[in-house]
């Protein structure tokens, strides 16, 4: 989801160059962490379980999703025909590699946190891009206004 989100939010912020890339995009992987810490109540022994379980989670997660995109580079209309039928086929298996591995992770996150706290996880990952693009807006129009 980082990468998928981070794109557009990167080069919004690409005026300032002392910062790189990657430096922009863990900003953002940091407020995600602290945003869903605040949402999740996890206990000490929970976070100690929780988070490198999600992180792992989260990277493989990634790379199915940047395997569901269908050329992001490309005109769509200067790749052939059969071209991306094979791609549109290989994004749906991206999409169920991505059923399967939430299904995996599933299980797997509720050995350590309870079912109540993944509920609030999956709601927390919806609404993250919404609180991040509302907090870019706040930060952008707050370094426009003039001194005073």
């Amino acid at each position: 989801m980082l990468l998928w989100l981070s794109g557009p939010f990167l080069g919004l912020q690409a005026q300032d160059n002392r910062e790189s890339r990657q430096e922009r995009f863990q900003k953002i992987q940091n407020y995600k962490i602290s945003f869903l810490t605040g949402r999740l109540d996890l206990s000490t022994e929970q976070a100690q379980k929780f988070w490198p379980l999600y992180n792992q989670y989260d990277e493989e997660r990634n790379k199915l999703r940047h395997k569901t995109r269908i050329s992001r580079g490309e005109k769509l209309a200067a790749i052939p025909d059969q071209e991306l039928r094979d791609k549109l086929k290989d994004r749906l298996a991206a999409q169920q590699s991505l059923l399967e591995l939430d299904k995996l992770y599933m299980d797997r996150f509720l050995k350590v946190i309870t079912a109540r706290q993944l509920a609030v996880l999956y709601r927390s990952e919806e609404e993250f891009p919404r609180i991040l693009l509302e907090k870019l807006h706040s930060e952008r129009h707050s370094d426009k206004k003039p001194a005073q």
